[in-house]
Order: C-alpha cells, then sequence, then structure tokens
C-alpha cells in the first residue's frame, strides 16, 4: 500500500509539473496542534485493582491528556480548473501526559508519571476549492504513513522502581477538513489514527524490585493499544 501511494505521489507531481507548470508552486508549512485522545488511548486506568503507581504495561497507553503538537509540510500545489491539488509530505511530533486521574496516587508515590510522545511521518493529498469566496478557501485532506510512539520512563523515589517502555512504530493514517484564510493561515479539524502499538518494557528496567514484585511486574501479558488523536490545527504557509 505505502509503495502503490508513493507512486501516486510522484505521479501527480510530475503532472503538475508538465501540465501545470505556469500556476504550480511548492509551498512550506507549519502547524500548531490542540490534541484530544480518543479510543483506548483515552480509557480510564483501572484503578480499582491498582493502589498506587506504575501503571505497568497492562495500563500504560491509557488516560492520556490533551496535548500539543508541531508540524512541518512541503506541498506541491497546482492548478487542476476547479479548485487545487496539493500533494505533501509531512511529519509531526505529539506529546501528551498520561495520567491525569492517576496524578495524585503519583505525587503520594514522590513518582514521575510517563509521558507520551507521537512522531507520525506521512504522504498525503490535499484539496482546495477556491471557487467560493475570494479570502476563504475550504480545504478537505488525506494521508497514510507511520507513526513512532515513545513512552516516557516511570520512576518512583518513595518505592525505587523504574520502568521503561520500548518505542513501537505502526501504520497510521489522517483525514481533515478546514479552510485557508487567505494564502498564508488556515485552521482544520483532524482525526489521526496513530495506530495499535504494543506496550512492552525493554530490558533492565526494574530497580530494586523484590522475588515477588518482580515475579508481579513479569506476569503481565503484552498488551497492545489503539491510539487516535482528535485535532485542532492552525497553519502558516509560505
Amino acid at each position: 500500500m505505502k509503495n502503490v501511494f508513493v507512486k501516486v505521489f510522484l505521479l501527480a507531481a510530475l503532472i503538475a509539473g508538465g501540465s501545470n507548470a505556469v500556476n504550480a508552486q511548492w509551498r512550506q508549512s507549519i502547524f500548531l496542534d490542540g490534541l484530544l485522545p480518543v479510543g483506548e488511548f483515552n480509557n480510564k486506568v483501572n484503578g480499582s485493582t491498582l493502589l498506587q503507581p506504575p501503571l505497568r504495561n497492562t495500563e500504560m497507553g491509557k488516560a492520556a491528556t490533551a496535548g500539543f503538537g508541531l508540524g512541518y509540510r512541503i506541498s506541491y500545489r497546482f492548478d487542476v480548473g476547479v479548485g487545487e491539488v496539493a500533494p505533501f509530505a509531512q511529519a509531526d511530533f505529539f506529546w501528551n501526559l498520561s495520567g491525569s486521574e492517576w496524578s495524585d496516587r503519583y505525587i503520594q508515590a514522590k513518582a514521575k508519571a510517563p509521558n507520551y510522545y507521537n512522531i507520525p511521518v506521512m504522504l498525503g493529498v490535499s484539496y482546495l476549492y477556491d471557487e467560493l469566496w475570494n479570502d476563504i478557501t475550504p480545504f478537505a485532506e488525506f494521508a497514510v504513513g507511520g507513526d513512532l510512539l515513545i513512552i516516557g520512563r516511570e520512576k518512583s523515589e518513595k518505592f525505587k522502581y523504574t520502568y521503561a517502555y520500548k518505542p513501537t512504530v505502526s501504520l497510521s493514517w489522517m483525514m481533515g477538513v478546514g479552510a485557508y484564510f487567505g494564502r498564508h493561515v488556515s485552521a482544520g479539524l483532524y482525526y489521526y489514527g496513530l495506530g495499535k502499538h504494543i506496550i512492552n518494557y525493554t530490558n533492565g528496567t526494574y530497580d530494586k524490585f523484590n522475588s515477588a514484585e518482580q515475579a508481579w511486574v513479569d506476569a503481565g501479558s503484552i498488551p497492545t493499544r489503539t491510539v487516535g488523536e482528535l485535532a485542532i490545527r492552525i497553519g502558516f504557509h509560505f
């Protein structure tokens, strides 16, 4: 699927360069994102069975808070007669804190709650319909690619533990709609499906656990977590 999409992206750029060279143009964009986690990424932690941190991998990847993001895009926009088409490549950096409902327990345990970092890299295409108003241009876009999920360490001074988690990669996609206001500013609503990620420990992550605690840790299965984000994006285009 990725190879097909890359070929379509390159073919669109070649067609644009040949048949619409006068109106075609390369553009760069920077985005600011407000994020809301959805799906399992927003599930509640099972507080009835866990009396204190750490969350462990059985609960990690849940209870993400609202977050922030930054994005960069390069696109090649060309006229198709009724509007414009813009194949693009983009990379984003999303940040969410874990434990919105868990923060008091981390504080009591003198513990550090891990952050969630998502880095999606995608190829996509945008369609802009510029026939309605002079200064407002609606758009819709779609992209596919991969997402890298990095989970920060859990640490506690009081209980003397450290948990570290393996980075994981998954197929991802996004779709969005919005509008340009003039040529240099846009606003849109997006959904990012960041894939199903395996939540697993790295080696040698446990400090000063006794044998019972170690068995409790090792008994956990290796779960997966479906990660999604709703994003309000403000774009600046050059």
